[in-house]
This record gives structure tokens, sequence and C-alpha cells, in this order.
């Protein structure tokens, strides 16, 4: 048995604070929100390198915080501008961090200083154009900064329809004529994640309700698109996350109206085949992790202020171990 410690982020629009403590049972599947572990307003995604935590600080006049793992504590280092609005995601690997502006559509690159603060800004670069959806796309909205490695960054813009393949210098910057992605009119991509062994990428659409396949050994085109609902399910429906089985067998994705997790198997060719749904016994899970041992799978329902957690079976998540209160989770991150 171990008991992991997490760290979770939080909108602070209501009652939560910022960053709270967490622990984790891998034998019991057990998971408590502890204590504030620093305030920060709306830090509303995680991300960690070495003994350094960076968060977004999600506002019209956005922020990103920079943080140190102190044995229990987490301990402040500094405050920049996203240099845009409303920041909803960040990474950050070897000598830079960079943040994608949802309400900008614009992406940021800083530099990451050797004691893990958020240093001078070496690229930014603001998206342009629309797509079909009025009330959604009526301009960029970048979504996330997802690293493939120190000298590559992918970001799927939901407004546009896009995702943008950058390449990152060692200095922090972004190439100016990236390769892109286009989807369907109206896909809205939202978050994406690469096979540990196939030349794939798997996207998320958030406005289409798909799971898209791009290949990129050729020219980054759509390979296949699956829905992430049932056939016969006709309400309101928006997904969120997408993640990946570490050894590349099962990709997952969640469901906000729906409120499921849907597992797909990934067939010898890549492609996600016979989903299956469970309920996230809670409202709006915008964010889900599987846990270290890859035995347990950790779903955040924002407006249900709770975390459900769910043994994995054969790499699908059965019937739920527990719910836990926590205040408006947005992300979990294992430390």
């Amino acid at each position: 048995m171990t008991v992991h410690r997490s760290l979770v982020g939080t909108y602070t629009h209501h009652h939560a604070k910022g960053i709270y403590w967490a622990s984790f049972d891998d034998e019991k599947g057990q998971f408590e929100c502890l204590e504030l572990a620093v305030k920060s307003d709306n830090p509303a995604f995680l991300c960690r390198i070495d003994n350094h935590v960076y968060a977004v600080n999600e506002a019209i006049e956005g922020g990103i915080s920079a943080f140190e793992l102190r044995a229990d504590n987490l301990q402040f280092i500094n405050r920049r501008s996203s240099l845009g609005s409303l920041p909803c995601h960040i990474a950050a690997i070897g000598q830079w961090i960079a943040v994608a502006n949802y309400g900008s559509g614009s992406v940021a690159v800083f530099r990451r200083e050797s004691n893990g603060a958020i240093g001078h800004n070496t690229s930014h670069v603001t998206h342009e154009g629309s797509g079909p959806n009025n009330e959604r796309q009526e301009c960029a909205h970048a979504h996330e900064v997802r690293a493939v490695s120190d000298s590559q960054l992918l970001v799927p813009d939901l407004g546009v329809d896009r995702v943008y393949h950058y390449r990152v210098s060692p200095l922090g910057e972004l190439n100016v004529e990236p390769t892109i992605t286009s989807l369907q009119p109206g896909s809205g991509p939202r978050h994406i994640v690469v096979h540990p062994q196939f030349p794939l990428c798997y996207l998320i659409n958030e406005l289409s309700n798909t799971v898209a396949v791009i290949d990129r050994s050729d020219n980054h085109h759509e390979q296949a698109v699956i829905s992430t609902l049932p056939d016969n399910y006709r309400g309101p429906n928006t997904t969120a996350e997408i993640q990946l089985s570490e050894d590349g067998r099962f990709v997952y994705a969640s469901n906000r109206g729906h409120n499921s997790i849907v597992t797909m198997a990934i067939d010898d060719r890549g492609i996600p085949r016979e989903p299956s749904w469970v309920s996230t016994i809670g409202e709006h899970p915008r964010f889900f992790c599987l846990d270290p041992t890859q035995k347990w799978l950790l779903v955040a329902n924002q407006q249900s202020d709770n975390v459900t957690v769910y043994p994995v079976v054969d790499g699908r998540p059965t019937a739920p171990a527990q719910t836990a209160s926590v205040p408006t989770p947005t992300c979990l991150l294992f430390v």
C-alpha cells in the first residue's frame, strides 16, 4: 500500500480558496481532501516539473504562478501576467513554461529560471479566425499547450477548429509558421494526447463530442472520428478531458451533460473501439486522471464539489469505490 500526495486545482468563484492538499490510498481507493496548500486565484490547471509546481490564474486579466514543493509545504515563488485572458492550461519542460490563453486565443512562452521562478517572456503568438458555432467560436480560443518534447508544442484551438504544431527553440521561441491540422468545422478541439507506440494523436473535440485520431506521419490528417456518447443519448453535452493508459491500450474521455467517462480499447491499428460508459456520480467532470499505479481512475466533478474514484479492471473503470467532497475541483496533480 502507498498513500500518494496530490494537489487539487480549483475555481475560487465560490467557497474554494486556492490549491488544496489531498491524499490517495492506492490499496483502498480512498481519496481525501486535507487542507488548503496555498491561496491562489482560480488555479484551474496545474503542472509540475522537478520540485516546482505551476498554475494558471484563470481571469480576464490572466496570470500564471510558480510554487516550490518543500516537504509538506507549497511555497509561493512568483506570479506573472499570462499576456492574455482566461489562461486555461500550462506546461513546463526544460527551460521554458508555456500557457494557453483561452479568452484571447493566444500562446505565451516564458523562461523557466533555475530557482523555478517564471522568467521573462520569450514568445507570444495570437491565433486568428473563427468557426461556425457563433456562441463558442466567435474568435480563436487556444485551449491547451501539450508539450510533446522540449522542442515541440501542440496547441488545440477550439475557436478555429485547428491544432497548431509549434517548434520551440532552446531559447523558448515559437516558430512563426507552425504546421496546422484542420478539423471538421464546428468540432471545437480542446485537449490532445500522444500514443506511446503508434505515430498517432487522440484529440477530444468539445463541441462535436468526438475523439479524432490524427496521424502524425501523414501530414497530420484525421484518420477516424468516434463519438464519445451512446447512440441513444439526445441531451446536451460537451466533452472535457482525454487520457491514455500508460501502455497505450485504452483511451478515456469525459462527458459533461451525460456526466460520464467513456472508455475505448485501442485496436492494432490505433483506432478506438468498443466504447463503454460509467456515470461520474457528479456534475460536470472537467478533469480526470489515472493514479500512479494505473489501477484507479479519479474524476473531478466541478459543479458537484466531489471527486469520484473507480477501480480499473482490464483497462476499464468499474463500479465507483468512493465519492469524496472537494470544493470546485478542476485539476488533480499527483506529486
